[in-house]
């Protein structure tokens, strides 16, 4: 995953790039087609502001996160875009189990149709 970080108005320190990088390689554990990722860094009168956006295979997710303090402006943002990673994942596992569940057993008959004997 490649992570892009832009910081307006204010320098990033080498330890904020860390924490960011640390925070953002997690979402990885829910999906690997998470292709880039990029996060700003805004401060606007004494707030900080992080918006990350999120790039992936069929699907692109958006947080912001602000606070007075640059650590939790980012946990805030980070925190949201787990939540819509999440959100996602769950409901793609729900789908396979549903299509699991609802397939036929095979040499079963279908839904609908009825097994005739022939007595003759």
């Amino acid at each position: 995953m490649r992570i892009e970080i832009t910081s307006k108005s204010l320098e990033l320190t080498d330890s904020m790039r860390d924490h960011i990088e640390k925070r953002l390689a997690k979402l990885k554990r829910y999906f690997d087609g998470v292709l880039d990722c990029h996060v700003i860094l805004r401060v606007e009168r004494f707030i900080h502001r992080f918006e990350i956006t999120l790039h992936g295979q069929g699907f692109d997710f958006f947080s912001e996160g602000h606070a007075e303090d640059v650590y939790a402006a980012f946990d805030a943002a980070a925190e949201k875009m787990e939540r819509q990673v999440r959100k996602l994942k769950d409901k793609i596992k729900q789908r396979r189990t549903r299509r699991v569940e609802g397939a036929p057993v095979a040499g079963g008959s279908e839904a609908g149709e009825e097994d005739f004997v022939d007595e003759a």
